[in-house]
């Protein structure tokens, strides 16, 4: 979920200034409870509120000058200085506002109200206490822009990676189709069917966090579909898909490229017993894709493909590394004749009765 920064700030001052308003009634309400001398109602009120007033003066610094300016700039020594400065600036008013108040009532035993020291201590303890109000509140403030932040920066680095999925069978499968439609072949209306349905679903359905294991293994049904086209009938492709995992979630296009690596590598003309082996299981709360694929056997290994630093395949695990962190183990063995990918994914938050988001 997205948050606006200024609803952010204006939701802290508006919390601050509740918190202020509730800490002014206690003081006052405190002032009634104390009540030194014995005053009529309107007198005891007067009292309260002047000393509430000079509170209000010394913490609003200490909140909205004081801290912003040095205490979060870390000049802690010009902070302090300042912090003493104001309330011993403050300190004489409020002290003549006191002895003023209780002149009338000399035989009153009420000494501690006519040291200035006493307001003085009050005044630097009331700013002192504040500042334990403003800074947790600063300090979750700029946790929730830092996460914010973060979540926008992974969110676009997601779609960027989204969008680099490696889309050349696009172009094989229409080289393909015009193939097929010059030999008026019945499998042209086959093959734009399963391609509509691939752009369908990358247009359309990707667009949402997560997808059903069963529409993204659909996605992959058609593609190995689409990309048998190019190869011969003695090419062995097998796909194996658990039933069990129909109602779980994973995100779009996270699959893919490591079948598009396979057929990349795994079905050159220079293999004489090409092969492709895919399963997706369930295991306890973990999806279990596997993908085992031939390799040039002819080639010298200068001449091989670099397969296990291929873009997709970069691009695939960046895209675990961002929507499931610490929930996945990805072990790829790039073997002299076949090359294997075993991947674990934690599906116990993304099943189907469970809100998915990244």
């Amino acid at each position: 979920m997205n948050v606006n920064s200024t609803d952010l700030k204006s939701g802290q001052i508006s919390s601050l200034y509740t918190t202020q308003s509730l800490l002014w009634l206690l003081f006052i309400a405190l002032g009634f409870y104390i009540k030194p001398v014995p005053w009529n109602y309107y007198e005891t009120l007067m009292w309260a509120l002047g000393n509430t007033f000079f509170y209000i003066i010394a913490i609003n610094v200490n909140l909205h000058i004081l801290i912003p300016r040095f205490m979060f700039r870390q000049s802690i020594l010009p902070y302090l200085t300042l912090l003493l400065g104001v309330s011993l600036l403050l300190t004489p008013f409020a002290w003549m506002f006191n002895m003023w108040m209780v002149s009338d009532y000399p035989e009153m035993e009420v000494r501690w109200l006519t040291l200035p020291q006493f307001h003085f201590i009050n005044l630097i303890i009331l700013s002192a206490l504040s500042s334990l109000i403003r800074v947790p509140m600063d300090w979750l403030k700029i946790q929730s822009e830092k996460k914010e932040l973060l979540t926008r920066n992974i969110e676009t680095e997601l779609q960027s990676l989204k969008n680099q999925i490696n889309p050349h069978f696009l172009f094989n499968t229409l080289n393909n189709l015009y193939a097929l439609t010059l030999k008026k072949s019945e499998q042209a209306p086959e093959v734009v069917l399963k391609l509509s349905d691939m752009m369908r679903y990358m247009l359309y359905e990707c667009n949402e966090p997560m997808v059903t294991i069963e529409q993204e293994m659909k996605y992959i049904r058609n593609y190995i579909e689409l990309e048998k086209l190019r190869y011969s009938a003695n090419s062995e492709i097998q796909l194996d898909v658990d039933e069990q995992l129909s109602k779980y979630k994973i995100a779009p296009l996270l699959l893919i490229p490591f079948v598009e690596n396979s057929f990349k590598h795994g079905m050159q003309n220079t293999i004489d017993q090409a092969f492709i082996q895919i399963q997706a299981k369930l295991v306890g709360n973990e999806l279990f894709f596997a993908v085992h694929n031939s390799k040039p056997q002819s080639a010298p290994d200068q001449a091989r493909p670099k397969t296990v630093g291929g873009v997709g395949l970069v691009n695939a695990k960046r895209r675990l590394e961002l929507i499931y962190p610490m929930r996945y183990v990805l072990d790829i063995q790039d073997m002299p004749d076949t090359f294997k990918v075993d991947l674990r994914i934690d599906l116990n938050t993304y099943s189907n009765d469970t809100n998915t988001h990244y």
